[in-house]
């Protein structure tokens, strides 16, 4: 049996959030990756929270994804300042639930620095990050990213950003929607298996969505063109065991049931 996730987003309403109560209630999911709510009001933050709390009765592993995109840039000095102090009190936001692991997006490029410089000022930004979420016993997760301009597509990139940022409690997360949608901007991008085989041991959380190989659809398992079969025969090989985050677009909880299902008709297949 596959330990399921589903993504609470801020935009959700209270009512919205706790009507997600009966997934962990019935045992269909066992954890909750959420966001910080930077851009909202500290009354919306504190609703957000209050209702992420209610999950506390059901035993649900809590993961935060940290602020992303590109006001949230790790890889260029824009803003920089701004951005850090932003995903520094995301880690404290997460702190307030029994929060181990945080997502993280490496960076992008934005022109005004080179790959290699880019990278460089990434994983030092990263290493700060890694030491800050380290007081709170959390680890922090690389999410593998999609197009040109983005750091982090290949598992050889993931352990040069590792060593150079040479923290403990550095890891991976894996987003096979991500990962498919790279094969048409390099020709070096290998299948899903080998992707996971080369991070297996670094692996400690999963996205997953499906699309056609052209863009990040984020939708429901069988609905774009990824061999989930295959995947999920990979996963059970290498014994992972952590969640499996469905990051799909959705509204409704009936939605996220119906996804569960897809999820049991691949293993059902395998």
């Amino acid at each position: 049996m596959i330990r399921k996730c589903f993504t609470v987003n801020p935009n959700r309403t209270k009512e919205e959030i706790l009507d997600y109560e009966k997934l962990l209630k019935e045992k269909i999911y066992v954890g909750c990756e959420f966001f910080y709510p930077y851009n909202k009001t500290e009354e919306e933050k504190q609703t957000y929270l209050n209702a992420l709390k209610r999950y506390l009765s059901y035993d649900c592993e809590f993961v935060c994804h940290l602020p992303y995109g590109k006001l949230n840039n790790l890889a260029t000095y824009e803003n920089l300042d701004d951005v850090m102090n932003r995903l520094l009190e995301a880690i404290d936001f997460a702190s307030n639930l029994p929060t181990i692991k945080l997502t993280l997006h490496p960076g992008e490029l934005d022109g005004t620095l080179t790959r290699e410089d880019a990278t460089i000022l990434a994983c030092k930004n990263i290493k700060k990050i890694c030491k800050y979420a380290s007081k709170y016993n959390m680890i922090v997760m690389l999410e593998n990213l999609i197009g040109e301009h983005e750091l982090m597509r290949t598992p050889e990139e993931y352990f040069e950003m590792k060593e150079f940022i040479n923290e403990p409690n550095l890891k991976m997360i894996f987003d096979v929607a991500h990962y498919h949608t790279s094969y048409q901007f390099d020709n070096e991008i290998k299948d899903i298996e080998f992707f996971v085989e080369k991070v297996k041991n670094d692996l400690m959380h999963l996205h997953i969505s499906d699309n056609n190989g052209k863009t990040d659809m984020h939708a429901k398992i069988g609905k774009g063109n990824i061999n989930f079969k295959k995947y999920f025969k990979k996963l059970k090989e290498i014994k992972y065991n952590g969640l499996y985050s469905s990051e799909i677009l959705f509204n409704s909880s009936e939605e996220l049931i119906e996804n569960a299902k897809a999820f049991d008709e691949v293993l059902k297949g395998e």
